[in-house]
């Protein structure tokens, strides 16, 4: 195959722009990816008809067609005029039923009779559209859900879809409606996790972590193949799997989704929202209140925090930095403020080289605050009313949230740069009872080190034995 794969690669790169030629090499770059994702399929002596969805340069469609029993067919998409050609080119290598549409995916009216579906989509959130399904109008914000929801949909029974695709989906808001769909409409089979951006993904800007994605037309089966951190350098039969039942990976009415089942520690703690808890992300988008914007202190002025405002487990304010610490009298008429009191404070960004995907601090303020729309903030209130915290459970709650059975959990379940309030809510907490006792065991104003966090919490809950 690798021969064959290289006169592709050779032929089909004549026929591009300078321009197209470096769009064509970022393309080549996940090759080996691209034959992992066709691995997938499940091997067939009988004829199958292929969807290449979005085709690029035909690679994906033509590596597929290539593992495919003689006799089988492609039918590959793509609106780029001279990628179509590369696909056609690409697509000639292999196999002798092919047809290249050149347009729009969505210009396209497709049937539901194709065997195997392959895609690697663009990855871009769009404006809110509605694709019509036949369980009624989806609800689609990211390119990628969209050509996913076009890829379902033109399977056969008992058809297979694998998609080269970032984890977002899995996890947030902006996700639940697709997720939803998806899990109802079709069998989650394989679950693909690479272990870094940088081996083949690294000229492809993409800061969320990328997966494969096997899905199929018929009902759930019964465990999830779950691959947690592979490298496209050996084949995934090679590489270590998981099986789980869909149910075991599923958290909450959202249908959130691990790549590992729950840690058997956390399983004795509800939920952060059972436990009467509620994250909401800050009020104040700065470009949208630039006049209420401060650099010192205003008269019956309010303080305003930011993600610099973390300083290990504690907020400060006010710091230097090239930000702002303060709004304006005026902020009272624009609901931006927070009632005083005190709080557990996250990041709402991060990524999986961070050494903590999640970073709370405490915060304590005696005066209504205004808090940056990049920070999560924690109260007892609801998603309507903020209420803070009693502040020995916001102090216990910004040790449990530290530690690194958290810290595991959170990477289980989200691949994405972004800290959701929604997968919050969802993650293991101890009772407010527990997280006052683990406030005065563990100061938050000073430094303290993963190892004494980590062995205080064990200590308390008899993971580990306290020194």
């Amino acid at each position: 195959m690798s021969e064959t794969i290289a006169e592709i690669r050779n032929k089909a790169a004549t026929l591009l722009s300078p321009e197209q030629q470096q769009q064509w090499e970022q393309f080549l770059t996940p090759m080996p990816v691209a034959e992992q994702a066709a691995s997938l399929f499940t091997h067939s002596d009988k004829p199958v008809h292929i969807l290449d969805l979005g085709s690029g340069t035909g690679i994906l469609g033509a590596v597929t067609a290539r593992q495919a029993a003689p006799g089988s067919s492609v039918l590959a998409i793509e609106q780029d005029d001279k990628l179509a050609s590369a696909s056609e080119l690409s697509l000639a290598q292999v196999c002798d039923r092919t047809k290249v549409i050149n347009t729009s995916v969505f210009n396209v009216l497709l049937n539901a009779e194709f065997d195997r579906v392959i895609l690697n989509p663009p990855y871009k959130k769009i404006r809110p559209i509605t694709i019509p399904t036949s369980r009624g109008e989806l609800k689609i914000t990211n390119l990628y859900a969209a050509f996913l929801v076009i890829a379902v949909q033109a399977l056969s029974e008992g058809g297979e879809c694998v998609a080269i695709i970032p984890r977002s989906w899995m996890n947030g808001a902006y996700f639940k409606d697709f997720r939803k769909w998806l899990l109802d409409e079709c069998s989650l089979d394989v679950i693909a996790v690479y272990g870094s951006r940088q081996e083949h993904f690294k000229d492809m800007s993409i800061l969320q972590e990328i997966m494969l994605l096997k899905v199929s037309k018929r009902p759930q089966t019964r465990s999830v193949t779950i691959y947690g951190n592979i490298t496209p350098v050996r084949s995934l039969g090679s590489q270590p799997s998981m099986q789980a039942s869909l149910d075991s990976i599923t958290l909450g009415r959202d249908r959130i989704l691990c790549i590992q089942q729950q840690d058997s520690r956390l399983s004795e703690f509800k939920s952060l929202e059972a436990q009467g808890l509620w994250v909401s992300t800050g009020k104040l988008v700065w470009f949208r209140n630039r006049d209420l914007l401060s650099e010192n202190k205003p008269v019956d002025g309010h303080p305003l925090y930011w993600a610099d405002n973390q300083n290990g487990l504690m907020t400060q304010h006010p710091i230097e930095c090239d930000r702002e610490q303060w709004v304006t009298s005026n902020a009272t008429d624009r609901n931006v403020l927070l009632p005083a009191g005190d709080y557990c404070i996250v990041n709402r960004f991060s990524a999986k080289e961070q050494l903590h995907r999640i970073h709370a601090s405490y915060l304590s303020s005696d005066v209504e605050f205004a808090a940056d729309n990049k920070l999560n903030y924690i109260h007892q209130g609801t998603s309507r009313k903020t209420i803070p915290l009693n502040s020995d459970v916001a102090r216990g709650l910004t040790l449990w949230l530290s530690t690194s059975i958290i810290d595991n959990w959170y990477r289980q379940i989200s691949g994405s740069t972004q800290v959701n309030a929604t997968d919050l809510r969802q993650l293991p907490c101890p009772s407010t009872e527990q997280l006052i006792q683990l406030s005065g065991l563990l100061p938050t104003d000073v430094y303290t080190n993963q190892g004494l966090i980590d062995q205080t919490v064990g200590g308390l809950f008899s993971w580990t034995k306290a020194s």
